[in-house]
C-alpha cells in the first residue's frame, strides 16, 4: 500500500490519484494546509464501470470459500498495519479524534472480517444478487464503504461505490487496499461526484439491480423507487438517550455527554434527543451546563476529547437552526459557536419531528418514565436508544420503545451494526450475515 502521506493536496478520481487539480476542494477541519480535490466521474465512465463490473462477476462465479478467505486475510492485514494512518486521515476530514476513528471506523472493519471468516460455512449457501450500487455518507466513511465491499465479496457480487465528496479519500484508501487482493479488474469500482448527479445515475440505471444507501433522508425522499430493484437504506438521526431516576448522572456525566459531543453525527448511534424525568430536570440541566462549559473545542486529531470543530458553512447552518429553536421558544441550556443544547420543544414542533443532523440537541422532561417511549415512538426516525438507569426500569422502557437496538449503561458506548426500523432504515437483514440482504421496495408506502 502506498504511503498515506502522499494523499495530501492530490486529486481523487475514478482512475485513482493524480496531481491534476479537480473540481472540488476539500479542506481538513484542523489545517488549511491539508486538503485534496475531487474530480467528478463523467457519464461514459459510469456506463463503462457498470458494464465492466457485470463481466467481472462472471469471473468469480466459481470462487470457493478459500478464495474469499485469502482475500479477507489480505485486507485484514493491510488495515491492521495501516490503522493508525487511516484513522488519522479520517479524523482530519471528519473533524474528530484519531482514537474515535480507530474505535468507530477502522477497528469495526477488522471485527467484521473476523465475523465473516467465522461464518464461512454459509458461503456456499449465499447466492449472488447482481451488481450493487452503493452511495456512502461523509461520516464513518471507511467503515461504510468497507462493510459493503466485504459483503459483496462474500456473496460474489460486483460493486460500484460513490463515496461522499467530503471523505472521498476513504474511497481511494480502499482502492489501494483492494489493489493488493488479486480481484478481477472492475469487480469493485469507485466513482466520485455529487449525489444529485453521480449518485442519482446509479439509483436510476437499469443495470444496477441493487442499491445500498447511507446518508440523509432528504437526499432520497423525492427519488422514485423501482419494483425491479432491491434496496437497502440507512438514515441517521432522532436516536435517543434516556436518563432514568435513581441514576448517578453526576458521576457518569462524561458517558452521557460523549454521546452528543464526541459522536455528533459522526457515528451510527449519534443521538439528537435526551429524555429526563421532571423530578431531576432542574438539577440535571445545571449539571449538564456546568460540565459542557469545561469541554474544550478540539484543536488536533490527537486530542483526547472535546467539542468537534465546524467549518464556516456548518456554523452558518447551526446559527440558522438556533434561531429556529428560539422562534419555537426552546429554552437554552448551553451554546457556543460549535454546539447547542436546548429544551422544551413541543412534540408537535416541526423542529422536533425533523431529522436534525447538526450539533444542536433537545432535552425533553416527562413526568413518568413510560412517557419517554411515547415520545420516541411518535416519530418516524430513530433506530436506537441508549438508557442510563437501574436495570429493571430500563428493561421496562426498552420493551416499550420501537427501536432496532437498545444499549444499557454503556461505559463507553461500543460499536454495533444497526437494525433498520421505521424510516431510519429499510431492507431486511440476514440474521446470520447482517446487512447483506436487500429487500424489494414497498412502493405503496
Amino acid at each position: 500500500m502506498k504511503s498515506l502521506e502522499q494523499l495530501n493536496q492530490k486529486t481523487v478520481s475514478a482512475s485513482g490519484l493524480s496531481d491534476v487539480t479537480g473540481e472540488v476542494k476539500v479542506e481538513s477541519y484542523f489545517s488549511s494546509d491539508q486538503f485534496f480535490y475531487v474530480k467528478e466521474s463523467d457519464v461514459m465512465t459510469l456506463i463503462t464501470y457498470i458494464q465492466r463490473a457485470k463481466k467481472s462477476q462472471v469471473k468469480i462465479e466459481n470462487w470457493a470459500g478459500d478464495d474469499v478467505r485469502e482475500r479477507f486475510s489480505k485486507i485484514r492485514q493491510t488495515v491492521v498495519e495501516n490503522a493508525y494512518q487511516i484513522a488519522g486521515i479520517e479524523a482530519s476530514f471528519q473533524g474528530t479524534t484519531r482514537q474515535f476513528q480507530n474505535r468507530w471506523n477502522v477497528q469495526p472493519i477488522v471485527d467484521l472480517i473476523d465475523h465473516l471468516l467465522s461464518q464461512m460455512s454459509f458461503f456456499d449457501q449465499s447466492a449472488p444478487k447482481g451488481l450493487i450500487g452503493a452511495v456512502t455518507p461523509k461520516f464513518q466513511s471507511f467503515y461504510e464503504i468497507g462493510w459493503r465491499i466485504l459483503y459483496a465479496l462474500f456473496h460474489k457480487d460486483g460493486l460500484i461505490v460513490k463515496p461522499a465528496t467530503e471523505t472521498a479519500l476513504a474511497g481511494y484508501i480502499w482502492q489501494e487496499i483492494l489493489a493488493e487482493c488479486d480481484l478481477p479488474e472492475g469487480l469493485i469500482s469507485f466513482v466520485y461526484g455529487p449525489g444529485v448527479r453521480v449518485g442519482k445515475f446509479l439509483l436510476d440505471h437499469p443495470g444496477v439491480k441493487n442499491i445500498s444507501f447511507s446518508g440523509a433522508y432528504e437526499t432520497l425522499k423525492n427519488s422514485p423507487l423501482s419494483l425491479e430493484k432491491k434496496y437497502q437504506f440507512f438514515f441517521n438521526g432522532k436516536n435517543s438517550v434516556c436518563l432514568l431516576p435513581d441514576f448517578d448522572f453526576k458521576t457518569h456525566m462524561q458517558d452521557i455527554v460523549a454521546l452528543f459531543v464526541e459522536h455528533n453525527g459522526r457515528s451510527v448511534f449519534s443521538p439528537t434527543r435526551l429524555f429526563v424525568v421532571d423530578s431531576i430536570e432542574a438539577e440535571f440541566k445545571a449539571a449538564l451546563a456546568n460540565y459542557l462549559v469545561t469541554i474544550p473545542i478540539l484543536k488536533s486529531i490527537d486530542d483526547q476529547f472535546g467539542i468537534l470543530p465546524l467549518k464556516s458553512f456548518e456554523q452558518q447552518a447551526l446559527n440558522q437552526t438556533k434561531r429556529a429553536f428560539q422562534k419555537e421558544e426552546g429554552k437554552l441550556i448551553f451554546e457556543n459557536e460549535q454546539f447547542g443544547f436546548f429544551s422544551d420543544l413541543a412534540n408537535c414542533s416541526e423542529l422536533y419531528q425533523n431529522n436534525l443532523e447538526l450539533p444542536i440537541y433537545n432535552l425533553t422532561a416527562v413526568k413518568y418514565v413510560h412517557e419517554m417511549a411515547k415520545w420516541i415512538n411518535n416519530n418516524s426516525f430513530g433506530h436506537s436508544m441508549v438508557v442510563f438507569g437501574p436495570p429493571e426500569k430500563a428493561k421496562k422502557l426498552i420493551l416499550k420503545a420501537e427501536v432496532g437496538a437498545a444499549l444499557f449503561n454503556p461505559h463507553p458506548l461500543s460499536f454495533k451494526p444497526i437494525t433498520p426500523v421505521k424510516m431510519s432504515g429499510f431492507g431486511e437483514v440476514d440474521r446470520k450475515i447482517p446487512n447483506s440482504f436487500f429487500s424489494y421496495c414497498k412502493t405503496s408506502e
